[in-house]
């Protein structure tokens, strides 16, 4: 039971650590920020209304599923310029396996370091896509 109660602590404060995932361009005070997903209804509006998702699992990750649609990059493609699309308007949304994975939130850091300006995170990745939970007793 109290191992299901840290978990529990871990994701709110997970969940209050939103406001890392952000960039000052400098200047005006303008600051750029990632907008963080809550849950699975939240993705899929992001999708509808025509995000492209950027899952930065491993291979034999993906494999297990993906949201559809989703384009399987790693944090070397995007730091390269190989993977986001070549309008920096356009709307991005980075995934992950779960809270504990910090890809996606690197990924999200990147966007905005090369000037994207719709960038949404989803911290609960695959897991809470699907009601899976990485806590067994």
């Amino acid at each position: 039971m109290s191992r299901a109660i840290a978990m529990i602590l871990v994701l709110v404060v997970l969940a209050g650590c939103g406001g890392k995932v952000r960039h000052d361009w400098g200047g005006g005070g303008n600051t750029a920020q990632a907008r963080i997903l809550n849950d699975r209804g939240a993705v899929e509006l992001a999708v509808w209304e025509g995000a492209v998702v950027y899952d930065l699992r491993d291979h034999e990750e993906w494999m297990q599923g993906h949201i559809t649609g989703a384009r399987r990059i790693t944090l070397d493609d995007i730091s390269r310029e190989r993977a986001l699309p070549a309008d920096r308007n356009a709307p991005v949304l980075f995934t992950g396996e779960g809270p504990l994975d910090t890809r996606p939130e690197r990924a999200a850091e990147l966007a905005l370091e090369r000037g994207y300006t719709n960038v949404m995170l989803f911290p609960g990745g695959w897991r809470e896509y699907t009601g899976r939970h990485p806590v067994r007793d």
